[in-house]
C-alpha cells in the first residue's frame, strides 16, 4: 500500500512540474484609435456608445520565450462624460509570426476625449505556437501621453505553455 502512494505521489510530483508555468510582464504603446466611430445616445450630453481599434507596439516583453512584437485591439465602448467602460479583443502577433487573441474589460478617465489613465483585466482567448492549449490572465494599467497614445503594463500569468 505504502508503495502505491508514492507512486502516487510521485506521478502528480511530475505531472505538476510537466506543466510549464510563467510570468510575462509586457508594455504596450497604443497609438491613438485609428478608425473610431460613435453615436450619441441622446439622453444627456457626452453619453456615447463608440467602437474604434488600437495599433500598439510592445516596448517590453516576451511570451514563452518568444519577443512580443505589435496588436490590434477592437473595442466597444461605452462614454460618460469624462468616463469610460468597454471591452475588446486583441491580436497580438510575435516575432516569430505566431498570433495570440485576448479578451478584456476595461474602465478609464478621459479628458478633452483623450484616455488620461485606464485599468483592464485581460485572458488569453486563443494561443498558437507555444502557447496553443495555455492559459494565462492577468491586468494592465494605463496612462494617456500627449500625443493621445496610451502606454500600458500589463503583467500576467500562463500555465500550459509549451516551453
Amino acid at each position: 500500500m505504502r508503495k502505491v502512494f508514492l507512486m502516487l505521489c510521485a506521478v502528480c510530483f511530475l505531472s505538476c512540474t510537466g506543466l510549464a508555468q510563467f510570468k510575462s510582464d509586457t508594455q504596450w504603446k497604443c497609438d491613438k484609435p485609428s478608425d473610431q466611430h460613435s453615436i450619441n445616445i441622446g439622453d444627456k450630453p457626452g453619453h456615447a456608445y463608440a467602437v474604434d481599434q488600437i495599433n500598439c507596439t510592445a516596448t517590453r516583453g516576451e511570451l514563452a520565450g518568444v519577443k512580443e512584437k505589435t496588436g490590434v485591439g477592437t473595442e466597444f465602448m461605452e462614454i460618460d462624460g469624462d468616463k469610460v467602460t468597454g471591452h475588446g479583443e486583441f491580436v497580438e502577433t510575435l516575432e516569430n509570426g505566431d498570433k495570440d487573441l485576448f479578451t478584456y474589460t476595461f474602465m478609464g478617465t478621459l479628458k478633452d476625449g483623450k484616455l488620461q489613465s485606464g485599468s483592464d483585466k485581460w485572458s488569453l482567448r486563443e494561443g498558437s505556437g507555444k502557447l496553443k492549449g495555455a492559459k494565462g490572465s492577468g491586468t494592465c494599467k494605463g496612462a494617456g501621453n500627449p500625443d493621445g497614445s496610451v502606454t500600458w503594463d500589463c503583467p500576467g500569468n500562463y500555465t500550459g505553455a509549451k516551453m
